[in-house]
């Protein structure tokens, strides 16, 4: 039995067709519920050790870096820190809520960041800085190659690092261009939080000294306001490079994409570092140099980039409004309920009619909206050729979990509901 599900408004109890290209069954509520996709434990057990590594090196860290600088200073500096990590956070929300990505794997690229890329960073970091004290003699050399040379290619290589582990045991969170930002900017803005706070401290240490804030304020004005972005602008590229590999599902395309994007991120960096350590080394080290340097340097990269992210967005919102789109011509939605799902004020406004029914119909709409945007995702990332039995599964079950929803939330916003016609085949 079917209705015409165009005609008919795709009602909850109608037949519907699963989108041409994805042939599998639909398993019931019952099996749903008894069935775990297969690896799932094994992912969430990898990531809880990940989780656990990293702190206890964030223990560690705070022990032998932060814990020395004294409770005052490291309560101001972590405070001043706070404000550039804040901003970054502003654009990575902004990028990420089309389709959020699920909170554990964002936890865990900050996590990585913050700690687990900065411990690494300390570790090779001073190797690389004793073989460039061996090979150069004069101290003004030593420095510049360590601050030109050194922290590009040791910090962007273990933030890229954070990717990587991401890639082997949690690919499926990486399915597009925007999803490999986002990771690539969450580990970056980690990294630059616990780096902030290690810059502010000495800084705010040496205004104590010297009796004069404004090294503290300077420094803040520099790194905290001026450039929040400049870890995530050279990171995001290679989260960039491996957005579009995962698109393609091709290896040799993750290899040579993210090891280009992660060249360009170090030459950049390079860049930033030493053409600011060159105005200092030629005596220039007033405000009005550095702001000279970051006009020319750092501007131009942030607005290539904003433009390239401003783009990626509303291709991301025009691939969801495809997919969507995709269920819709099958039954499963109705031209007014995926212009519902594409833009984030109508589906604010969505949750608010079903509010007013109560918390549990708000609740219900929140969850329909979720699980119609992750199966836009598993439609696009079949698409993208990633058909493997696990996408097909999760894709059956969340096509079983919008039945259900829509059920409830029938039921809920409509508690007399006119018996429905079904036509005969």
């Amino acid at each position: 039995m079917s209705t015409t599900g165009q005609s008919r408004g795709y009602g909850y109890d109608v037949y519907r067709d699963v989108p041409e290209g994805i042939a599998h069954a639909m398993p019931s509520f019952g099996e749903r519920a008894k069935k775990k996709p297969r690896g799932k434990v094994a992912t969430w057990i990898i990531f809880f050790l990940a989780f656990l590594a990293l702190a206890i090196t964030a223990l560690l860290l705070f022990y032998f870096v932060i814990l020395p600088q004294g409770i005052g200073t490291s309560l101001v500096s972590l405070t001043a820190a706070l404000v550039p990590f804040g901003i970054v956070l502003s654009a990575v929300w902004w990028l990420d809520r089309n389709t959020p990505q699920p909170r554990f794997t964002k936890t865990y690229a900050y996590l990585w960041g913050s700690i687990g890329s900065i411990a690494m960073t300390y570790i090779f970091g001073t190797a690389v800085v004793f073989l460039i004290a061996m090979q150069a003699k004069d101290a003004s050399s030593q420095e510049f190659l360590a601050v030109a040379f050194q922290a590009p290619v040791v910090e962007e290589s273990t933030k890229a690092f954070g990717l990587v582990l991401l890639l082997l045991f949690g690919r499926r969170y990486i399915s597009g261009t925007i999803d490999g930002v986002i990771y690539a900017m969450l580990i970056a803005a980690g990294f630059a939080f616990t780096e902030n706070i290690t810059y502010f401290a000495r800084s705010f240490a040496a205004a104590q000294v010297e009796g004069n804030s404004t090294v503290f304020w300077q420094t803040f004005f520099l790194r905290g306001l001026l450039s929040p972005f400049a870890h995530a602008s050279f990171t995001s590229l290679v989260g960039l490079g491996v957005g579009i590999a995962a698109e393609r599902r091709s290896l040799p395309l993750y290899f040579f994409l993210g090891a280009g994007g992660l060249s360009l991120g170090m030459g950049l960096h390079a860049l930033w570092n030493g053409g600011s350590m060159l105005l200092a080394l030629n005596g220039v080290t007033s405000l009005k140099g550095l702001l000279f340097w970051y006009a020319i340097i750092e501007v131009p990269i942030f607005l290539t980039l904003a433009l390239l992210f401003i783009f990626l967005r509303w291709r991301e919102r025009r691939i969801l409004r495809w997919r969507l789109s995709d269920y819709g011509r099958a039954g499963w939605f109705t031209p007014s309920e995926v212009d519902m799902l594409v833009g984030l004020r109508r589906r604010r406004r969505a949750v608010a009619w079903a509010a007013s029914y109560g918390a549990v119909a708000s609740w219900t709409m929140k969850e329909f909206q979720r699980v119609a945007l992750r199966l836009a995702a598993q439609r696009q990332a079949a698409l993208a050729g990633h058909t493997s039995s696990r996408i097909k599964e999760s894709e059956a079950m969340l096509l079983s979990q919008l039945t259900e929803t829509r059920r409830v939330l029938a039921a809920l916003t409509y508690p007399v509901a006119p018996a429905r016609t079904m036509v005969q085949r």
